[in-house]
């Protein structure tokens, strides 16, 4: 019998051969915890690239001309991939080293929010909206939700608007709306508004635009101070997206895919920039003195009653605002 630290000896050697071996089968391949291989994994699976603001060719220039336009504020952009930047006009500076979530992710409904009821409602489905705040929600039929200067939430169903009124009837059935107080409201039809209507913007508690009529047959029409009218319409093709300026006297809607900007105060569409004509989307100045609009492949920034003056940054946007 052999002694006890010959077994011992014995047995280390044979753990040697068994990890020689098991590295033989690995051949080349580097430890799983060795940096070889944290680098290789690394190259596998890069961080996410960090969003800058683009680049803007000849930035003095384009600067120069904003300024000469007398155009100042926030513009707000979003690009295709859904990041959101700052750009200060008329000096052109991004106030944003990185990107912030977009707005309008493809796929998702833009909620609209109200900062007079503390309330944010929300296109969830093709018939349901999701009215909400930080403490409760609340979802009913309709869509094309969008809320009243005063803070009131409007909606369309079956092509006609109504509203969640506080003046509601005894008896009436209610919900208690919880925002930055807690309000009873019950649904009430509002009167004045032409029917089949597909979207509304408010530009007053009174004023409004909308889009209505059957398929095939859309129009464009506005109600400024008590007086109604026709600005637009639409034979064959799509009329949708209707956006208002800040005070309400600009419209914008897209026709067949292309944004065409309107004044409340005349009909017909009014002149784009030369180039804008395939524009998607369009904002307006708090003051409504300069109209932007999103082409392509640039953002024009002009007059809006003079395109002939408009400034191109070679931007792309998809969403705009102007704050």
């Amino acid at each position: 019998m052999r002694p006890l630290g010959t077994w011992v000896v014995i047995g280390a050697l044979a753990l040697i051969g068994l990890f020689a071996a098991r590295d033989a089968l690995r051949g080349d391949e580097a430890p799983a915890s060795s940096p070889a291989v944290q680098r290789l994994e690394k190259r596998r699976n890069p961080p996410p690239a960090i969003a800058t603001p683009p680049l803007i060719a000849e930035n003095e220039r384009l600067a120069a001309g904003l300024q000469a336009l007398g155009a100042g504020g926030v513009l707000y952009l979003t690009d295709t991939n859904c990041r959101r930047y700052l750009l200060g006009l008329p000096a052109l500076l991004w106030t944003t080293a990185q990107g912030l979530p977009g707005p309008d992710c493809p796929g998702a409904g833009r909620p609209v929010v109200s900062e007079r009821s503390g309330l944010t409602a929300e296109q969830v489905g093709a018939e349901t909206i999701e009215v909400s705040s930080e403490i409760w929600s609340f979802r009913f039929p309709g869509f094309s939700p969008t809320f009243k200067p005063g803070g009131t939430l409007t909606y369309v169903r079956d092509g006609r608007v109504y509203e969640w009124t506080s003046a509601c009837p005894a008896g009436a059935a209610t919900v208690t709306f919880r925002g930055l107080r807690e309000i009873d409201r019950c649904p009430r039809q509002v009167r004045g508004v032409p029917p089949l209507v597909q979207e509304l913007v408010w530009s007053g508690e009174n004023d409004f635009a909308v889009i209505a009529g059957p398929p095939g047959v859309r129009s464009l029409l506005v109600k400024r101070d008590g007086r109604a009218s026709s600005l637009f319409k639409s034979v064959g093709a799509s009329l949708s997206g209707l956006v208002a300026s800040p005070h309400g006297r600009y419209f914008g809607a897209r026709v067949a895919g292309s944004m065409f900007v309107f004044d409340s105060r005349r009909p017909g569409n009014l002149a784009l920039p030369s180039g804008a004509e395939l524009s998607t989307a369009v904002t307006w100045s708090p003051d409504e003195r300069f109209t932007a609009l999103a082409s392509k492949s640039s953002v024009y920034v002009y007059p809006g009653d003079r395109p002939g003056r408009a400034v191109r940054l070679p931007l792309t946007a998809i969403e705009l605002d102007w704050r």
